[in-house]
């Protein structure tokens, strides 16, 4: 089912991984993903990566280090040798977030153009994990549409629903990603999050910043008997 129409569009979950051959075999086994293709931009970074399509919209992207020299590299290292490491998201509009953005003094780390559209990336120190704005105006059109990937005969999970992001003060995160994205925190069950377009970002409570889980939708009658797998260092749960 393809929920877009609404921004902002999370299309890509991003996921440090000190092996990436390892990790996109591990992840391939458990959602049941073709192979994934590669950003070639990335490798002028000194960085390894294979992205996988998830259902028509959503992807998940594992990023690791080419050279040990690799800033991928230390924070793999620093975080037990992978985890949630950021997200990319779409906007139609890159003004109003770039009004807010100077509101708020957060760091801006990367603003550049990729593939004939506006990209800024955010300080993780600042949102907890790297949170790139990918300017596309139409909602329909995304980075990799042109890329010609194999697509898996058997998937076991079509679609990305939630993302979860600890820090040390959940609370205080949730706001500053609440006042960017101009939306109202939420309190459900207990667990502070916003709604992010057609889907979901929770905050919890932990020692490092960064994401830690994801919910990703089961193919009808594919749904594990495991409700949750952990993969390069992040939970995902089946739903």
């Amino acid at each position: 089912m393809i929920k877009h129409g609404t921004f902002p569009i999370l299309r890509q979950v991003i996921i440090g991984a000190g092996d990436v051959e390892q990790a996109s075999q591990e992840m391939r086994d458990a959602f049941g993903l073709a192979k994934g293709f590669a950003d070639p931009l990335l490798e002028e970074m000194n960085m390894d990566d294979d992205t996988f399509r998830v259902g028509a919209e959503t992807h998940l992207e594992l990023v690791g280090p080419l050279k040990p020299e690799a800033p991928i590299a230390k924070w793999c290292a620093k975080v037990g040798g992978g985890g949630g490491y950021g997200l990319a998201i779409q906007v139609g509009d890159h003004a109003p977030y770039r009004a807010r953005i100077e509101q708020m003094g957060v760091r801006i780390i990367e603003d550049m153009e990729a593939y004939g559209h506006g990209i800024i990336q955010l300080h993780p120190a600042d949102m907890g994990i790297l949170v790139e704005l990918d300017e596309i105006a139409d909602p329909s059109v995304w980075f990799w549409d042109d890329v010609e990937a194999e697509v898996s005969e058997n998937p076991v999970i079509d679609d990305v629903l939630a993302v979860e992001i600890s820090s040390p003060d959940p609370e205080a995160q949730a706001q500053k990603w609440a006042t960017l994205f101009d939306v109202t925190v939420e309190t459900v069950d207990g667990t502070l999050q916003i709604p992010f377009g057609a889907r979901t970002v929770r905050f919890v409570q932990g020692d490092v910043k960064m994401m830690t889980g994801c919910d990703v939708q089961a193919v009808e009658g594919r749904k594990p008997a495991e409700v949750t797998v952990k993969l390069a260092g992040m939970t995902f749960t089946f739903c």
